[in-house]
């Protein structure tokens, strides 16, 4: 399930949070400075970390599902069907931004993943995250 959804409209801007978001086809979230994706991280890891809203930097923080076996196969955020691309690797500047040491290494395999999304629509907090099967 979607616990929160964030946008940022430049590199480094705040985090927002908005109740509802577009998904745009070959993009990602609309008035989001990611242009090609959408990323995604567990909520167990946020509450782990003590994170606050938006801190992980990722769009939409999610509870009941697992991300990384998401890579490589397609699932539906809400009704929108995306495609998990890569991991997100924790990187240094996560690290200064936050003023957490470690952080880069304690999340390493656990800091979300990234997404395209291949049907356009729109999600909401609370949409369930479903793996697609058959196809």
């Amino acid at each position: 399930m979607i616990r929160n959804i964030h946008i940022a409209p430049a590199s480094w801007a705040t985090m927002q949070p908005v109740s509802s978001a577009i998904l745009l086809a070959g993009s990602g979230i609309q008035h989001d400075r990611e242009t090609e994706n959408i990323t995604l991280i567990e909520a167990e890891v946020v509450d782990t970390e003590g994170f606050a809203p938006g801190e992980s930097r990722r769009n939409i923080t999610v509870t009941g599902i697992a991300l990384n076996p998401l890579v490589g196969k397609r699932f539906r955020v809400g009704s929108v069907l995306c495609e998990g691309t890569e991991l997100c690797q924790p990187c240094a500047k996560l690290e200064a931004h936050t003023q957490r040491p470690g952080l880069a290494r304690r999340l390493v395999n656990k800091a979300g993943i990234r997404a395209r999304v291949l049907e356009e629509g729109e999600i909401h907090v609370g949409d369930t995250i479903t793996e697609e099967t058959g196809g």
